[in-house]
């Protein structure tokens, strides 16, 4: 997997307090190709942040000085960053995809696992592959997942605003370019831009462009994705983290689609058709007054709702199937399936990463088998480790304590987990640390009903 073009060469930065590991990565990734960075804290990765361009970030999740989540939040979403860990579990590695991590990497790990992981998310690579047609299954089994499907086909021949929402890793970008597709606009262009990966200061020139001397380094005009989405559609993922002055900008231009550049006086008028996505509740960013609720409604002509992966098991089979075929033959090899046993791990797994992390999951998978099919040991870590934990959670124990006892307990646990999620059965079972399923089954066994969600 060595780079041909030592000249575009992607840097790295690998943050771990052992710093033999550090040195012994690094050595093994410069063999690569790949420009290396280290620090062995926190403190160290912010410094080097601060005078080197980085195009990925590889760190530890427990670190003396900060921890690799906090870091995670306070860097933002701008760099992709792999979470390596020690200590695999369930809710580390909800914590990490909920934090902004793009990959989850348990330790020990083997040095290929690492590359592909490395290969999957660097930013050029994801340009590349955005949303490729071969990639795509948009068939599903589940109900909700039909519905939005079937939403998103009926206003793809409007031009009505569209808003996306749904956890990191759902495909909000598939459904965009789906819509897309759909429409009269389908051959003229797709334009995208994360609104959570540029900065603030270059956001705004970078939606509607500048003229010459409109700021320091401004040597020519330049003009910005609203004019080379003109005709076609534009596409605002994490709109959530737009800057606050900019909205109010933003929200002029959805009312007339015309605007100045930046440094400019001359009116610019595009014909462009705007679909936004967040992963973030907005509703919430409303309250908090950090997001207008005015933007809100001009972006939300209609709302597609994407569930999350763990959310659509009867998917889970179709998925597998379809991508396991995709990198097979993209690395030659001749893998037929899953087992038996790994496909009913893949669909305990809850997916905090969602069909991002499946297709890493499956990707890494197929470069690791030799065998003629998928076992659980090519799974990563927490996906084997995920179901010992469901089953001890299944398996409650308690105390020399009578049968009547018992179930005044296990009442009293799933009310309060039901209590504290307002009725939500998918948070009350992740709150328990079980599957929804065994969720239900325990409700109807100890006659249980919630009428929230």
């Amino acid at each position: 997997m060595a780079l041909k073009t030592p000249r575009q060469a992607p840097h790295l930065l690998l943050i771990d307090d052992e710093k033999e590991m550090c040195l012994s990565l690094k050595q093994l990734l410069s063999d690569q190709g790949f420009i290396v960075s280290t620090a062995n804290s926190a403190k160290q990765g912010f410094n080097v942040l601060q005078r080197t361009k980085i195009d990925l970030i590889v760190c530890d999740i427990v670190m003396p000085d900060m921890s690799g989540l906090l870091f995670l939040s306070k860097i933002g979403s701008t760099i992709p960053v792999i979470m390596m860990t020690a200590y695999a579990s369930i809710e580390t590695s909800r914590k990490a995809f909920k934090s902004g991590a793009c990959d989850y990497l348990v330790k020990p790990f083997d040095f290929d696992e690492l590359l592909v992981m490395i290969e999957q998310n660097l930013p050029a690579r994801k340009m590349r592959i955005a949303s490729p047609k071969g990639l795509r299954l948009l068939s599903s089994n589940n109900e909700r997942y039909q519905r939005m499907l079937k939403l998103a086909e009926q206003f793809s021949v409007t031009d009505m605003p569209v808003l996306i929402t749904g956890e990191s890793g759902v495909g909000k970008e598939v459904i965009a370019k789906y819509i897309y597709e759909k429409s009269h606009r389908s051959d003229r262009p797709f334009v995208s831009i994360n609104c959570a990966a540029i900065p603030d200061t270059l956001l705004e020139s970078e939606l509607f462009g500048y003229e010459k001397g409109a700021f320091t380094g401004a040597q020519a005009p330049k003009s910005g994705k609203f004019d080379e989405a003109n005709g076609g559609t534009l596409f605002l993922d994490e709109i959530g983290d737009m800057p606050f002055p900019l909205q109010a900008k933003m929200l002029r231009v959805l009312q007339d689609f015309a605007f100045y550049r930046l440094g400019g006086q001359k009116t610019i008028r595009v014909d462009t058709r705007i679909i936004a996505a967040s992963n973030q509740n907005l509703h919430s960013l409303i309250a908090q007054a950090t997001f207008r609720e005015d933007l809100y409604h001009r972006l939300n002509g209609v709302h597609l709702k994407i569930p999350a992966l763990c959310e659509r098991p009867e998917d889970i089979g179709d998925l597998v199937r379809h991508f396991l075929a995709h990198y097979a033959g993209k690395y030659h090899k001749s893998i037929s399936g899953v087992s038996e046993e790994t496909l009913q791990l893949l669909v305990r797994y809850r997916w905090p990463g969602n069909i991002r992390e499946l297709m890493n999951c499956l990707e890494r998978a197929t470069v690791i088998c030799e065998e003629p099919r998928i076992l659980p040991e090519h799974l990563p870590d927490q996906i084997r480790t995920a179901r010992e934990s469901a089953l001890t959670a299944s398996k409650i124990t308690f105390p020399q304590q009578t049968l009547d006892h018992k179930t005044a307990y296990l009442r009293k646990i799933i009310l309060e987990a039901l209590s504290k999620t307002q009725g939500n059965r998918s948070e009350a079972a992740k709150l328990l640390n079980i599957s929804r399923k065994t969720l239900y089954n325990r409700m109807k066994d100890l006659q249980i009903s919630y009428d929230f969600k």
